[in-house]
């Protein structure tokens, strides 16, 4: 062994340099995604009728506001989640629209007119909820302003031409022009004398006789007859609807 040490020669390495301590690997890039908060659903049962809709559209009303803040009564809380509210559900339809929308109700046709005792459930159901800008619009009836009839008349005689029969069905004579317009006729018969042509060229036309018309008359008086003919009240009814007055005005 000290032979071989002998052997090779003294070398002189330097020494060796330090390494610094390999560095922590960097932490794991995490990458977050914004979400949009959407507000959540509320369930109403209202009888057999379900609503779905959100607190922020139940709030306008103080009495379901109140309902949501002590987070409903145990009674009324469904097992599925939803809330019992004892109405009913076409009435409550009205006043969710107007929660939401804040469109006031107009129950009206052509026909019927306005639907007065839809617009009395309507109100009390909106007394009971507290929404206190749909009650006084009920109360004060604004929906008569919402909607005007405008009428016309005129008369139309049997040699004016064709007035419109067959338009309308029904014994009514009634019939749409066009939505939110209807024609109604009614029809008369009247007697009327005609002048009789002695030569049956010119009736009910006296002036249009001339000097043979009255060589063939001779010493006869002038003839006349009895003619029913038609004429026709012809009725006219426009509905014109104001939007302005069914929308909330801030």
């Amino acid at each position: 062994m000290a032979e071989l040490r002998q052997a090779i020669p003294d070398l002189n390495f330097p020494p060796a340099e330090e390494q610094p301590p390999p560095s922590p690997p960097p932490p794991p890039t995490t990458t977050t995604t914004a979400t949009t908060t959407r507000p959540p659903l509320i369930t109403l049962q209202v009888n057999s009728t379900r609503f779905t809709t959100t607190a922020a559209t139940l709030s306008a009303s103080p009495m379901l506001a109140a309902k949501l803040r002590d987070d409903w009564a145990s009674s009324e809380r469904q097992p599925d989640g939803s809330y019992h509210l004892d109405a009913d559900p076409e009435t409550f339809a009205h006043i969710l629209r107007f929660l939401r929308d804040g469109i006031y109700p107009l129950a009206y046709d052509i026909e019927r007119g306005h639907d007065f005792l839809l617009y009395t459930r309507v109100r009390c159901l909106a007394e009971f909820l507290l929404v206190d800008k749909l009650v006084v619009w009920l109360r004060e009836k604004r929906y008569l302003k919402a909607v005007r009839v405008e009428t016309s008349a005129r008369v139309v005689k049997e040699e004016d031409g064709d007035v419109g029969f067959g338009r309308g069905k029904g014994g009514d004579g009634g019939g749409m022009e066009d939505v939110g317009t209807k024609v109604r006729y009614f029809p008369t018969w009247r007697v009327v004398k005609r002048y009789v042509c002695p030569r049956r060229i010119h009736n009910d036309n006296r002036a249009g006789c001339g000097r043979q018309c009255l060589r063939a008359q001779g010493d006869r008086e002038d003839e006349y007859e009895d003619c029913n003919v038609l004429s026709t009240l012809v009725v006219k009814e426009k509905v014109v609807f104001d939007e302005r007055v069914c929308v909330e005005q801030d």
